[in-house]
């Protein structure tokens, strides 16, 4: 009796007037009652949420009434008062379903490292209690800090469930399943809004902006839950020490070494500014012939020694090094930096931990003899850097090189030919275990090369981590 029109379909609903045919207000609702007795199923019959219309729509109030005699009502909810008049039944049993209570912990699951063994688990945050709940037009944010894997090279997945998973992904339910990118070992604060039961969304807090979430049936959930590293095994701890040659033809071939060191400085710093995996050191060194200032005839051969420590401090301690113009091009006083930084390791040894230790020389010049040879300058202080390479070597210290490049004629003089094959022979062996070279290894380069790596055992973790891994 109700017409397919839509029109007129909603006149006859507001109570069928004029010469149009009225419909049997009997029969309607028999036919109402017809119909819940089969479209409600016996289990539903004490859950039932009836939402009322506006006011003037006669058989739809003749509807809710008969309702009413039918089932004993959880709720019931009037147009203009919980819900607004003018959304549609679905926005509007959304909007009531947002303010119901949660009936389950909102939980998002992360990974664990445990930091002695290695071992990876997942750990269950919750985001939002169960009992929470929401007024009208309310929403909840929770914060998060989430921490990056050892590889960063692809987004992290940030699974939601309602209720806490198992470590199979079983006995809660997925709600959805976010993606953001984390930096490997960096890490990133999240935002997630409530805005109901169920809808969870991952906001930038920057931006504001909400990341499209998967659908969790897009995405294999116990496989991204199961298919967990078995153990992230960490590096020894690396300590890195510089010397830098802070004499030169100019200012601007002291300010390039300068400008590299703390390039690496500040990359080492961006993976760990705090010291508990990347400690850093440094000395600058001149040549034998400079003078403080013009009044006193005391040489400066080194700088005070920077212990190992955190970069950031490193990095502090390089602002006030200023270089110096060279004298002779033919030896630094590098080799009393290398008993400097025999000292700074002998400081820094005593513990059990394993750690890898690492020298890198970024200079022009090599060191000096311990006496005269021709017109290589001696050491002041008598040091035999051979000798100090050795006792480096056998303290467990790799000794590296950045060393700038030959440039000019070759020599033609006696004199000058022997002075470069010392040069030669010299860096060869400071060499001996590796060598970087300006212009064509950045400090991103370097640093990749020191930074021992990190190791997985099984396949890579798709999960955000809890915890830092450093």
């Amino acid at each position: 009796m109700i017409d397919s029109r839509d029109s007129i379909r909603r006149f006859q609903l507001a109570g069928g007037i004029g010469t149009l045919p009225p419909v049997s207000r009997r029969q309607f609702d028999t036919t109402v009652l017809h119909w819940l007795k089969a479209y409600i199923p016996p289990s539903y019959e004490q859950s039932v949420v009836l939402l009322t219309p506006r006011t003037g729509w006669v058989l739809l109030e003749r509807a809710a009434a008969a309702v009413r005699t039918a089932y004993t009502l959880r709720a019931e909810l009037g147009r203009g008062s919980a819900v607004d008049a003018d959304c549609t039944t679905s926005q509007a049993v959304r909007e009531v379903l947002r303010t119901a209570p949660l009936l389950a912990d909102h939980t998002l699951v992360l990974a664990r490292a445990d930091r002695s063994t290695g071992a990876v688990r997942t750990h269950s945050h919750v985001l939002f209690p169960a009992g929470r709940r929401l007024r009208r037009g309310e929403t909840a944010v929770a914060d998060v800090t989430v921490h990056g894997g050892v590889t960063g090279a692809e987004p992290v997945r940030l699974p939601v469930f309602a209720g806490r998973p198992a470590a199979d992904g079983t006995g809660a339910e997925p709600l959805t399943v976010h993606e953001v990118t984390v930096a490997a070992l960096s890490q990133v604060r999240l935002r997630f809004v409530l805005r109901g039961p169920g809808e969870v969304e991952l906001v930038t807090p920057q931006e504001g902006s909400a990341h499209a979430p998967r659908r969790p049936a897009a995405v294999d959930v116990p496989a991204l839950l199961t298919r967990l590293p078995h153990r992230i095994l960490r590096p020894p701890r690396l300590e890195v020490f510089l010397t830098v040659e802070l004499s030169g033809a100019d200012r601007d071939e002291t300010q390039e070494r300068l400008a590299f060191a703390r390039d690496l400085l500040t990359t080492l710093s961006g993976q760990d500014a705090s010291g508990a995996a990347i400690r850093t050191g440094a000395i600058g060194h001149y040549d034998h012939e400079i003078h403080e200032n013009g009044y006193t005839s005391r040489r400066t051969l080194l700088l005070p020694p920077v212990p190992a420590g955190p970069a950031p401090a490193t990095l502090t301690a390089l602002a006030g090094w200023r270089p110096a113009r060279r004298e002779q091009d033919m030896a630094s006083s590098l080799e009393d930096a290398l008993r400097a930084v025999l000292l700074l390791v002998g400081a820094a040894t005593g513990s059990s931990e394993d750690v890898r230790r690492v020298l890198l020389i970024v200079a022009r010049r090599p060191p000096g003899q311990p006496r005269q040879h021709g017109i290589i300058p001696a050491c002041p202080l008598g040091a035999d850097w051979r000798t100090e390479l050795g006792r480096l070597r056998s303290a467990g210290v790799k000794v590296m090189t950045r060393a700038d490049p030959q440039t000019g004629p070759p020599p033609q003089d006696h004199p000058g030919i022997a002075a470069r094959r010392y040069t030669d022979a010299a860096w060869a062996e400071l060499s001996a275990e590796g060598t970087f070279r300006p212009g064509q290894d950045s400090a991103a380069d370097v640093a990749k090369a020191l930074v021992p790596p990190w190791r997985l055992e099984g396949p890579p973790c798709r999960l955000a981590f809890a915890t830092p891994l450093l």
